[in-house]
């Protein structure tokens, strides 16, 4: 049997709970937990659910998907387990078939609005092309309960006055979708249809929108770093390679290969074997690739001194004095760079930035003088800084503090990197793809986090180790952001709040902030407890929301507006020799654990927290099949409340 435990909202906050009264209005449901499987418990919250509720069940046929009509349900009641007003328990009977499931609550003689349990729910789609995809391209969708069976998956994609088209199913774990774009499909905007292969022509899912576009062409013209240097410079590049080769200084054949690449409109900047000194930083055009013959074949350098050391002497152990390095050694607004490796200057600052477009693919990066580092503090630097629409894969990273920072709309895959801070942190993030990576803890306090604000996260089969096993503190985390307002409401209208005080905006981010265009509003307790919806705009006391709650709040409901932080999918991963794997610490909202196992870690954790300025909701937090062994460790659900401050 599945082993899961739902957290409703692992909070402890010095807030009293005010009863909530039974209404005479029907109950309504605002949250059912699923994916769910006979014999396993359904939490279902929302409100006016009474003093003593009932819930009726009912399994969806599994009939043709494009069937006209689907048949009726046969509704049968099951035991209601710990009832209150605005949530309660059942259980899915033992003998009922794996399917799509209705559930609906009744309490003084009328019925809720049924809800479908394992029907697909979708939180997001990506594509090749980032927020959309390309003719022959890819296209995924993520979520759950999307189905595993690819044989009787069907996803469509609807155009305006057009038929349905069907696209094939390459991969799907449940959680992520993966599907190939027909090489000869129009481009235009279209709809997204999803069915598992379960519950019949009723169990059909909206997965929103997508727009199909031309992939965009960069130039291809090769501009050759040596070009200048004379027919032997490739010869002597190569000797470079040797052992205590020393790097050679092509700036001035990198500035020219860089200005025709510029003139060209883009072009692929080409490094044949050797290692190449770099004399400050390369500003790269836009489309440009920046190409070596091979991953261990060319290296670009920023150091001073020697290369290699000499013997197993001291002699260039000590770091030698050396001018600042710049704030960013390679950036530009749409880049790429493939099959070479990066020395980076210990001092760095951020070793790539790139704040448009930009993809890293077979990259390996290592520091130089990484050892000359003070052991009693964490130390800082950024390997890659990554803004929207990015790919790393394949690549070999050693970073001194931070290893990427992602944006929005991208994909890390494949890769292996060692950090001292934080491998790969997704605070900031929106719309990644971070699959099948090695992240490794160099630092004992190194971590890995959702810091704040961060939404639309597949982390799935990476591996977690610690290079100082069990003296480390890796782990992963979320992390407490800002927040905008707590407290109550003087009133609610539909999608319309009206704040019962003035917002406190955190000092280092006010109103004008975009922290706060990434807002959510959470009722943490009373009438309409364990609900979150995106604000749409504000001004002052009044906060307007993109869709109204299901269930409205009162006056004697508690709120608290926060940047939005979840809509994760921590699916798979093998965490070893960390502290904790928490989904609380900060605020957490639609996040999913299935399948992640732990070894020599001290907790598969739930821990939220709070003061008396500021709430860390958690909600509709789930954890599915992990597994926990090696050493004492812990599932723990817990909380603190902080002083001010």
């Amino acid at each position: 049997m599945k082993i899961s435990f739902l957290a409703r909202a692992a909070l402890l906050a010095s807030v009293t709970m005010s009863p909530v009264m039974a209404e005479a209005a029907s109950p309504q449901i605002s949250w059912a937990s699923d994916p769910v499987r006979p014999d396993e418990t359904v939490l279902l919250r929302g409100g006016s659910f009474g003093a003593q509720p009932m819930a009726e069940f009912a399994r969806l046929d599994d009939g043709d998907p494009a069937a006209a009509h689907q048949p009726a349900l046969n509704w049968v009641k099951v035991p209601v387990l710990q009832p209150l007003d605005d949530a309660l328990k059942f259980v899915i009977p033992a003998d009922a078939r794996p399917g799509v499931f209705a559930c609906r609550v009744v309490a003084d003689g009328t019925r809720s609005a049924p809800v479908l349990l394992n029907r697909p729910d979708v939180w997001w789609l990506q594509g090749d092309a980032g927020v959309g995809s390309t003719p022959g391209g890819w296209l995924r969708i993520f979520g759950k309960c999307l189905g595993q069976d690819l044989a009787k998956v069907h996803v469509q994609l609807v155009s305006v006055g057009g038929s349905p088209v069907a696209l094939r199913a390459e991969a799907s774990d449940g959680w992520a979708l993966r599907c190939r774009v027909p090489a000869d499909l129009k481009v235009g905007d279209y709809t997204v249809r999803l069915h598992s292969g379960q519950g019949g022509t009723g169990a059909w899912c909206g997965a929103g929108k997508v727009t199909i576009a031309a992939p965009v062409s960069w130039p291809t013209n090769v501009f050759s770093v040596l070009a200048p240097s004379g027919p032997d410079a490739v010869r002597e590049m190569r000797r470079t390679l040797l052992k205590y080769g020393q790097p050679v200084d092509r700036t001035e054949g990198m500035s020219a290969a860089l200005a025709k690449a510029k003139a060209n409109g883009g072009g692929v900047v080409y490094f044949p074997a050797g290692r190449y000194h770099v004399n400050g930083p390369l500003e790269l055009p836009p489309r440009t690739v920046l190409k070596g013959e091979g991953m261990g074949l060319v290296t670009l350098w920023w150091g001073s001194g020697k290369f290699n050391l000499d013997g197993g002497g001291d002699k260039g152990l000590a770091k030698e004095a050396e001018a600042k390095p710049p704030a960013s050694l390679i950036s530009g607004p749409s880049f790429g760079i493939e099959d070479m490796s990066l020395y980076l200057p210990l001092e760095h600052r951020t070793g790539i930035d790139g704040f448009g477009e930009a993809r890293l693919r077979r990259v390996r990066v290592r520091i130089d003088h990484l050892w000359a580092l003070d052991g009693n503090k964490r130390p800082e630097g950024l390997v890659a800084r990554l803004g929207r629409t990015f790919e790393v894969s394949d690549c070999d990273i050693i970073a001194k503090g931070e290893g990427l920072k992602l944006g929005e709309f991208g994909v890390v895959a494949r890769n292996r990197i060692l950090a001292g801070k934080s491998p790969c942190p997704l605070g900031g993030a929106r719309a990644v793809i971070v699959e099948d990576n090695v992240f490794v803890s160099t630092y004992p306090t190194a971590y890995q986090n959702i810091a704040g604000v961060g939404q639309d996260i597949y982390y799935a089969r990476n591996r977690h180790e610690a290079q100082n096993a069990q003296q480390a503190d890796f782990s992963f985390t979320f992390d407490r952001g800002g927040t905008a307002y707590r407290g109550a409401l003087a009133a609610v209208s539909g999608a319309k709040l009206t704040l019962a005080a003035d917002p406190a905006f955190e000092k280092w981010a006010d109103a004008r902030s975009a922290l706060w265009r990434k807002a959510v509003a959470c009722v943490v307790s009373g009438k309409g407890a364990g609900q979150w919806r995106s604000v749409a705009a504000f001004a002052g006391r009044d906060w307007t929301l993109a869709e109204p709650f299901a269930v409205a709040p009162d006056a004697r409901s508690v709120l608290t507006i926060v940047p939005l932080c979840g809509r994760a999918l921590i699916v798979g991963n093998r965490f070893e020799d960390a502290n904790w794997v928490n989904a609380g610490f900060g605020t957490a909202l639609d996040v999913i654990y299935a399948g992640n196992r732990l070894a020599r870690c001290a907790s598969l954790l739930h821990y939220g927290m709070a003061s008396e300025t500021y709430l860390c909701p958690n909600f509709n937090v789930q954890f599915f099949d992990n597994e926990l062994s090696e050493g004492l460790n812990a599932i723990t659900v817990g909380g603190s409340v902080r002083p001010k401050g």
